[in-house]
């Protein structure tokens, strides 16, 4: 099975091709989600206005710098 990519409280960008009609890219994960049937993992997002929305892992990128391995 597999793991999330992102965890809860981390701030990630939506990516372009995804317009968000609030006008900010940027969300807050605020609840993990399980797989669609096609296996594609999912996410609940916050945007500084309030606003949720679902998003696919596909659909995010992180704005945090990548943890080192092992950390």
């Amino acid at each position: 099975m597999a793991e999330h990519r992102f965890r809860v409280g981390q701030q990630v960008r939506m990516m372009h091709r995804y317009p968000d009609p609030a006008g900010s890219a940027v969300y807050e994960v605020v609840r993990l989600m399980p797989a669609t049937a096609n296996g594609e993992l999912h996410y609940r997002v916050k945007n500084p206005a309030g606003q949720e929305r679902a998003a696919s892992e596909s659909q995010l990128s992180s704005i945090e710098p990548a943890m080192a391995a092992g950390s």
